[in-house]
């Protein structure tokens, strides 16, 4: 999983100092409950369920809308917003590009590093490798998230189905299905009809949860076999995410999403030719951070 960073790191320099006030992260998270008496699925063939649903959304292209709350440190409750697009090709590039927080960001992947351009005032830009997640402590990243989380919170890359966590491997909140994917440190909650996650959450090493993701508005996706009849992928095109002990909150928005890639450019994951176009005043390698 790669692609928590580009969203949860544009909370990057908004989240500093912030003292709780009045509260922005409600008490209950839970959805709605729904009525579901069927006997609890296996944990394989639940998983293979949800793997279905991701399989139609191999390359993703949609306008992005992100809306921060926050909290300062004179307990003043704060807000911005941000315009831009959300690109997405199997199985670990990601880019979010979001205008008018300032000068904008840029954040994204491509399966080897991971990166935020930070282009306001002081231009930065973050980066680190996946391959050296394991080795870092969790306080080396601004944020207590991994920078690979997006893409199972969005619902768009399969779980392993054959790796069974201990038991008991799915249970049952508010009528929807718990499961905790083994390595991945987050927690889902999926509806029983459609597979999908209506919650995740995001693990710290304790297991206790540090980032608690709702998901909601699922739409279908266009697609190319639309004229022809075609099933349609779905997305969820909000996102509530909700940092907890920051009292902190963003939401992400998705709209006119699409699998078709005319949009999308080699150029969009290339570190090294957005470092020639932005051309950062700093850059901090998150690896080499104490």
């Amino acid at each position: 999983m790669r692609g928590l960073w580009p969203v949860f790191v544009v909370l990057l320099l908004f989240l500093q100092g912030c003292k709780p006030a009045q509260p922005i992260v409600p008490e209950n998270l839970l959805p709605e409950p729904i009525a579901n008496e069927a006997p609890l699925p296996s944990y394989s063939d639940l998983v293979g369920r949800y793997n279905a649903t991701t399989a139609p959304l191999s390359r993703i292209w949609a306008e992005a809308r992100v809306d921060l709350e926050w909290i300062n440190e004179k307990g003043d409750r704060k807000s911005e917003h941000g315009d831009g697009r959300f690109m997405f090709v199997s199985p670990d590039k990601v880019a979010l590009e979001i205008q008018e927080f300032g000068k904008g960001f840029w954040a994204g992947g491509d399966g080897e590093r991971y990166w935020l351009f930070d282009l306001q005032d002081k231009r930065t830009v973050y980066v680190g490798r996946f391959d050296r997640l394991a080795q870092l402590d969790e306080d080396a990243f601004p944020l207590p998230v991994k920078p690979s989380d997006l893409l199972y919170v969005l619902g768009l890359i399969p779980i392993d189905a054959d790796n069974v966590p201990d038991a008991p491997a799915v249970e049952r909140v508010a009528g929807h299905y718990l499961i905790e994917p083994p390595g991945l440190g987050i927690r889902m909650l999926l509806h029983p009809d459609t597979a999908r996650p209506v919650r995740v959450d995001i693990l710290n090493k304790a297991g206790e949860s540090v980032v608690k993701c709702i998901l909601s508005e699922p739409v279908d996706v266009k697609t190319k076999a639309d004229a022809d009849g075609g099933l349609k992928p779905v997305i969820s095109t909000r996102v509530d995410v909700y940092v907890l002990g920051e009292e902190a909150h963003m939401t992400l928005r998705l709209k006119s999403a699409t699998t078709d890639g005319t949009q999308i450019r080699d150029a969009h994951y290339d570190y090294d030719k957005l470092l020639r176009v932005y051309k950062p005043d700093e850059v901090v390698d998150l690896d080499a951070q104490p």
